[in-house]
């Protein structure tokens, strides 16, 4: 079964995704920043990340003896008010985050559901 980490630090489009994977089918752990997430996700082991870019950017603020880098090979999908005009994919502050897929909010569940999928099959 497909582990699937949420971190936004909006509580209501945190539950929203949530709710929408695990009613997929999908096992779904929720964080609201990334030190959360990371916190939780060694004893989780996701196959697919989920991140407001909000919560990318806070990374800088977080402790430094925090680590992704074990995470590396994970898919990401970032979460967005605002894509840039270029459509340029998003890239986070540190190498490891280059999300594979971009969701501009507002979102639909059924646009969430197939990007993840293609996400996952990445």
């Amino acid at each position: 079964m497909n582990r699937i980490l949420v971190i936004d630090d909006d509580i209501q489009v945190r539950e929203s995704v949530s709710l929408s994977l695990e009613t997929a089918g999908y096992t779904v752990m929720a964080a609201g920043s990334c030190q959360e997430g990371l916190q939780n996700h060694e004893n989780f082991q996701a196959s697919l990340i989920i991140m407001d870019v909000v919560a990318m950017e806070e990374r800088e603020h977080e402790s430094p003896g925090l680590d992704f880098e074990q995470s590396s090979h994970i898919p990401m999908i970032t979460l967005t008010g605002n894509i840039p005009a270029s459509g340029e994919m998003l890239k986070g502050p540190y190498p490891i985050f280059q999300p594979i897929c971009t969701l501009q909010k507002p979102f639909t569940v059924d646009e969430l559901l197939q990007t993840v999928q293609k996400a996952l099959v990445h």
